[in-house]
């Protein structure tokens, strides 16, 4: 009987093993249910495509700017695919910036009352302007602008350290107001690191095509005088004449697109 019996279980246990599933059958109970492959959108694609391609090919930058020896502030630039530039940019004159452009102006008179007025006033600033430019060559990342600027200025001026007796004897002190008008010319080169630090780097030159200057009594010196009528008159001449100045561009940037 227990003979019989071992039999029986040894036959179907070898007849066990002898069969198993399918593989179609076995994948599921070892690997679980798996999935078609999902299929690539196209339009998901193409659209990457194109917004790596507008990131390449397109710059919108904000950026640190010195027009040395103008101004220095900040600026907003775009660029196209074109190579086609506008940058806006607002900035502010240090003294010793506008010393040097009135100095020019001042060393170049040879008007008495115009030159205290350049040389002695203590001038600060600010300024705007506009550019527009070229940079068709991307690989070699030469670049030139023509723009237009505003320059705003204030200076101090001590009559009693003028130096000229007749506007010494008047006492007291008086501000001059000057707004220059600007044209200006660069040629430079502009590169970009790991794709969205902007390096820009030019040499060019700044010109002054209008100048209105006035000024106003403070500290008790006389309100109205023919002597700084003229002074004004003769200082906004020199620096239509001879306000032209060489300029160092240096630009330091971010790629917002």
């Amino acid at each position: 009987m227990s003979v019989r019996f071992l039999c029986i279980c040894a036959s179907f246990v070898a007849s066990s093993v002898a069969w198993s599933p399918p593989a179609e059958a076995q994948l599921p109970l070892r690997y679980g249910v798996t999935s078609a492959p999902r299929e690539a959108d196209p339009r998901r694609d193409a659209n990457a495509e194109r917004a790596e391609d507008v990131r390449k090919t397109w710059m919108l930058s904000l950026e640190a700017v010195t027009h040395a020896p103008v101004d220095m502030g900040a600026q907003l630039g775009l660029e196209t695919p074109q190579g086609f530039r506008a940058s806006a940019g607002y900035g502010f004159v240090p003294g010793g910036y506008m010393s040097l452009l009135t100095g020019i102006a001042a060393n170049a008179s040879g008007d008495s009352y115009a030159r205290p007025l350049l040389e002695d006033a203590r001038y600060s600033g600010k300024t705007w302007r506009v550019q527009i430019g070229l940079r068709p060559f991307r690989k070699l990342g030469l670049y030139t602008d023509v723009g237009y600027s505003r320059l705003s200025a204030r200076g101090d001026w001590d009559l009693a350290s003028s130096g000229v007796p007749q506007l010494a004897a008047l006492g007291g002190g008086y501000q001059a107001r000057t707004t220059l008008d600007l044209w200006l010319l660069e040629i430079g080169y502009q590169g970009q690191v790991a794709d969205r630090l902007v390096l820009g780097v030019a040499l060019g030159c700044m010109g002054t095509f209008g100048s209105s200057t006035s000024i106003v009594a403070v500290d008790g010196a006389p309100t109205d005088n023919a002597i700084l009528t003229s002074a004004a008159s003769q200082a906004d001449a020199a620096l239509r004449r001879y306000g032209y100045v060489p300029t160092l561009t240096l630009r330091l940037g971010f790629d917002l697109i």
